[in-house]
């Protein structure tokens, strides 16, 4: 029985999926096939090549004063920040090239803007494929790539189930940074920035798309990490995020277990 990990797309947010992860590792679950989008996509794509817990310590260090100079910082264009740091992350974690080259079989999702539809990286250059997916619309330029232009895979599926199920996963783990939108930015009414308006916004509509997609393809297990607070740039507070996924993961636990041993 395979078991499929879709780790979804929030920014700083996905530092969650590392706190997730710690907990499985503990009760001795190895996922088989891996998707992601966004954050989850590079979070994934480290996984699937094993070198996970070399990034946990790298994401619990990530400090404010070098943040925007480590993300790439672009004229502003097409986009705040060039996301080719993106690539440097992956050349110190992922020694393979290509998605065919990983320990474990991987899907990255991004949205082409010019045909309006999903594409999903199951094999090829996982740096594209990566890059791709997280490329925040306005935060990161686009990937330009054969004739698409491709940005963050969350416009229009931020969790991706379906690509785990298409890998082969029969029982699917999903992780859900945007279903907690309970805390309003700290900002009373009329003064919210432009940053905070966007990325709510955006939220809002894609945890509205999340909950279609469960109507009708729902993952066995969902674990939903409480990181509203979390803004998605806050890379600076990997410690804190990370306790909020494994606290998250802790909670569906038994579960999990329970699940896995009656299959």
């Amino acid at each position: 029985m395979k078991i499929g990990l879709a780790l979804g797309g929030g920014g700083a947010k996905g530092f969650a999926h590392l706190g997730v992860l710690r907990v499985l590792k503990d009760a001795g679950i190895d996922c088989d096939v891996v998707a992601g989008t966004s954050i989850g996509a590079l979070v994934g794509v480290i996984y699937a090549s094993g070198s996970i817990e070399k990034f946990e310590e790298y994401a619990a260090n990530i400090s404010r004063a070098e943040l925007a100079l480590r993300l790439g910082p672009s004229w502003p264009v097409m986009g705040l920040f060039s996301g080719d740091y993106i690539e440097k992350i992956l050349q110190d974690f992922v020694p393979e090239r290509n998605i065919e080259e990983l320990k474990k079989p991987f899907a990255a999702l991004s949205v082409d803007l010019k045909k309006a539809e999903v594409v999903t990286f199951k094999e090829g250059d996982l740096r594209t494929a990566v890059h791709a997916s997280v490329s925040i619309p306005g935060l990161f330029k686009p990937l330009i790539y054969e004739d698409k232009v491709l940005v963050d895979g969350g416009v229009l599926e931020s969790v991706p189930v379906a690509a785990a199920r298409e890998l082969g996963a029969r029982v699917v783990i999903a992780v859900d940074l945007l279903s907690d939108i309970s805390n309003s930015p700290d900002q009373e009414d009329g003064s919210w920035s432009i940053m905070e308006i966007v990325q709510r916004s955006s939220i809002i509509a894609q945890r509205r798309l999340n909950q279609f997609r469960y109507e009708k393809d729902r993952p066995e297990i969902l674990i939903q990490p409480r990181v509203s607070h979390v803004k998605v740039m806050d890379f600076h507070r990997g410690r804190e995020i990370i306790k909020c996924g494994i606290k998250a993961a802790e909670q569906v636990l038994p579960e999990l277990l329970g699940l896995l041993n009656m299959s």
